[in-house]
């Protein structure tokens, strides 16, 4: 007997068998046994997940001679016939190689003659998406009214492609990729059948590698077990399937992490060298700062990532040392690094280049810390703008205060002079002000306020015109000094200056500030990639806060 792939010898006969598809089997075997068969039914999703082969279980159980059934029987004369291909009422039809109309009125013409020996005739077409618009077109009609003895099964990877009047006459089954979980079991079985060896670690990398789709699994499989005979190392595993060693990338990620730029020329070196698929390791690579990412940001990943419990483990301590913003732009440099790669002569110099760059590449701050910190930087240097030469770093001393000639700590504000009253406690002034005129209290808000003697208070409005308008209003001045002799029993001088010596030199030091920004915004990553990617210039630079004026 001539040798069967594992595909062809492992492929299910039974619904049963199906593995990872619970919702269409059930789906499937309940209208089965309803009698609530539809006339077209359209199988999507990825390739090796086990379309074709429901296709095949879903004609023996209508066909089968004990059927309709949901367990078709196998033995039967028709069952044998629709699993060894060779029936003559279910017809499988490739859509890649009769995608035309001619093809297709040739279908139509043999669907009027009745099935041969089972109860229906049915079309299985795969990869019907490749059929032509005029070929689709010539279907249409036959689909919307065949006769009562046609069903049709298609196939798909790409349902995207077929034409809404085809979806909406079909019932829709989408098949998912296998789970990892599901594949490794499934090829446990087949190992212990097989009588083949194969440690844990292997198989799960060997599950991975297939994505989901389990000819896959079982096609590496195959190839593992024709190359290291019924005992598969870990070590013919990497070598046969040109896997990356996951230690490999564990040492990049440190490297790139510390900025050890010699250690991932090394890597790189090495896997060069082995003969290894650079493009394939800058794919696995991005997964793995995927998976780090994951980690950050899910309260749960371990549903997100297929990783045992070591691994997460490692996955999780290198994830602690970056911050989430630095991982999405590791991620956005390796995927183009990748495509570049794929474009490229020489990959393993755009490679070393690309890791280079993300050596080099620091810690990008987060939003909300980076404009807190230019908050603190633009006070500091307000601050230090007002204070004259050679008092940086002193502290500011009110004039003709008592604290000018005594080495006593400074009164509170509303602290007695002698025998002239309390001092003017602004916050709590500002309140009372609310409560009687909160438009009033408004325009109040951002005034710097000074006692510099008694009964006499100064506000500086640091240029706010409107606020200085609104404020020296006859009526309103008349209700502030109103205000201040209810609150603390005495008349008051008010004072309003609408830009003052100190606001004056705060503008210079703005400048400062605006220069020390764009020297910051120079040496940014991000900001140095937008300027090479549209080539334009740093014209100015504005923090959150005064977007927030502006707007």
């Amino acid at each position: 007997m001539s040798y069967l792939v594992l595909a062809r010898k492992w492929r299910p006969q039974r619904f049963e068998e199906v593995i990872g598809q619970p919702h269409v089997v059930q789906t499937l075997q309940n209208a089965i046994a309803g009698r609530m068969i539809a006339h077209a039914y359209l199988f999507t999703g990825v390739r090796g997940v086990g379309k074709t082969s429901v296709a095949r279980i879903l004609a023996k159980a209508l066909n089968c001679r004990k059927g309709p059934s949901p367990t078709p029987c196998n033995e039967c004369e028709v069952c044998k016939e629709i699993t060894a291909g060779e029936s003559l009422d279910v017809l499988e039809i490739d859509g890649a190689s009769n995608r035309g109309i001619e093809e297709i009125r040739e279908l139509r013409e043999n669907i009027k003659f009745l099935p041969a020996k089972s109860p229906y005739k049915i079309y299985i077409i795969d990869e019907v998406h490749m059929l032509t618009g005029p070929a689709f077109n010539a279907l249409l009609k036959t689909l919307e009214e065949p006769p009562a003895h046609v069903i049709f099964i298609f196939a798909t990877t790409e349902p995207h492609r077929i034409p809404i009047t085809i979806l909406s006459r079909c019932q829709r089954f989408d098949f998912r990729r296998i789970a990892l979980a599901d594949m490794m079991a499934h090829l446990r079985h087949i190992l212990k059948e097989e009588e083949v060896e194969i440690s844990e670690n292997s198989l799960r990398i060997l599950a991975q590698q297939a994505d989901g789709s389990l000819r896959d699994a079982q096609s590496l499989l195959e190839q593992l077990i024709a190359f290291s005979g019924k005992e598969i190392s870990d070590s013919a595993l990497l070598e046969v399937l040109g896997i990356i060693d996951r230690q490999a990338l564990e040492d990049t990620a440190t490297a790139l992490i510390h900025g050890d730029a010699a250690h991932c020329l090394g890597i790189i070196d090495q896997l060069y060298r082995y003969g290894h698929d650079l493009r394939r390791f800058c794919q696995e690579l991005a997964g793995y700062f995927r998976h780090m990412l994951v980690t950050k940001m899910s309260q749960q990943p371990e549903k997100l990532v297929d990783l045992t419990p070591d691994e997460m483990s490692v996955v999780q301590k290198h994830a602690e040392k970056v911050n989430i913003v630095t991982l999405q732009q590791y991620l956005h440099f390796l995927m183009r690094t990748e495509e570049d790669i794929r474009k490229a002569a020489d990959p393993r110099l755009v490679l070393e280049m690309a890791l280079l760059r993300l050596v080099q590449l620091p810690q990008v701050m987060d939003i909300n810390e980076l404009i807190t910190r230019m908050e603190l930087l633009e006070k500091r240097l307000s601050r230090e703008g007002r204070e004259p030469s050679g008092t940086k770093g002193q502290r500011k001393q009110a004039p003709h205060s008592p604290a000018e000639s005594s080495t006593e700590p400074p009164a509170k504000v509303d602290a007695l002079h002698e025998g002239e009253g309390p001092r003017v406690d602004w916050h709590h002034f500002l309140e009372h002000v609310r409560q009687q005129r909160p438009s009033l209290a408004a325009h109040l808000q951002r005034v710097q306020v000074s006692e510099p003697e008694p009964n006499n208070l100064v506000l500086d409005f640091g240029g706010h015109h409107f606020d200085y308008e609104m404020v020296s209003d006859s009526e309103n001045l008349a209700l502030l000094r109103s205000l201040v002799q209810d609150l603390y029993g005495r008349n008051v001088r008010i004072t309003l200056k609408e830009e003052s010596q100190e606001v004056r030199r705060s503008g210079r030091a703005q400048t400062d500030l605006q220069r020390q920004l764009h020297r910051q915004a120079l040496k940014h990553p991000l900001v140095l990639e937008a300027l090479e990617v549209f080539g334009g210039e740093i014209v100015e630079v504005r923090t959150d806060t005064d977007i927030v004026k502006s707007g």
